[in-house]
């Protein structure tokens, strides 16, 4: 219900303790709406493969930086 998301994205709002410029809520809002359906890809498990910090190639640590 669109009532129900302007009530959660307000309350998600206010437990961060953010306060939206004038005129801002509506590009919030759909946003909010756009996102929220990607959250259980966001907390769902995950192993350390996933993690894109960990990954490097071989090669670019072990070449000759001198020639």
């Amino acid at each position: 219900m669109p009532q129900d998301d302007e009530r959660e994205l307000e309350a998600a709002l206010t437990r961060a303790g953010i306060t939206p410029p004038p005129g801002r809520m509506r590009g919030l809002l759909a946003a909010y709406r756009d996102l929220r359906p990607m959250l259980p890809l966001l907390r769902g498990p995950r192993d350390a493969a996933a993690e894109p910090a960990g990954v490097y190639s071989f090669d670019s640590i072990t070449r000759d930086r001198g020639a």
